[in-house]
């Protein structure tokens, strides 16, 4: 399911993006066409529900392409699943962490938080409970999650799923979010090393935000 809501969150910001450089691109040709040859094509010329209903389709079938093409790209993981369940073993990773960041995505408010693990590493854990909240329309940030400084994560060794995590130690404190300004399809996988690190999270992730 999670991996759906990213599937629509990319076709949005794919569309979304696209309309604004057509919006863009379309103000400057008009500025130009009246300004050096007195041609008038915006939008309340004649020309301008030809580009509306060319442009927007077009746009829109781009998006889909793209995110078909990136729903395609998902690992498969009906092998690994048959191989945990044959097998019925399980791996506990213990973590320390040092400090905690945490992102915002713009749509529904959802944390994403990143914990600084040894060789300047960051772990990624979603906040669910601040998602249905946002989504709800109740404040994301009065979600229960609360980042600490030890962690027990209970994975099947195959397909990579967590079947469980318990926090210990003292909490981390991980200050305001920074708005997560990086496309769906640039998000990091939840429960797994960003590849990004830890010192690149805002720039990677927040644009120019430091």
């Amino acid at each position: 399911m999670q991996r759906w809501k990213l599937a629509a969150g990319n076709f949005l910001v794919t569309w979304a993006a696209l309309m604004l450089a057509l919006a863009v691109l379309w103000l400057l040709l008009a500025w130009l066409g009246r300004k050096f040859v007195e041609v008038n094509f915006g939008l309340g010329s004649p020309a301008g529900p030809w580009v509306l209903g060319i442009g927007v389709p077009l746009i829109a079938v781009f998006a889909v392409l793209s995110t078909v093409r990136w729903v395609r790209a998902w690992r498969d993981i009906r092998p690994a699943l048959r191989e945990d369940i044959e097998h019925g073993t399980v791996v506990e990773e213990h973590y320390t962490f040092a400090a905690a960041k945490r992102f915002q995505e713009p749509e529904h408010g959802g944390l994403l938080y990143f914990l600084h693990s040894a060789n300047e590493r960051a772990l990624v854990l979603y906040d669910h409970e601040s998602q249905n909240l946002g989504v709800q329309g109740a404040d994301p940030l009065s979600s229960s999650f609360v980042p600490r400084a030890e962690l027990v994560m209970v994975r099947a060794p195959h397909t990579r799923f967590v079947l469980g995590k318990e926090f210990s130690g003292p909490e981390l404190k991980a200050g305001a979010p920074k708005e997560l300004t990086a496309p769906p399809s640039e998000w990091p996988e939840q429960d797994e090393y960003c590849k990004y690190g830890w010192g690149e999270l805002e720039a990677r992730l927040a644009g120019a935000e430091k």
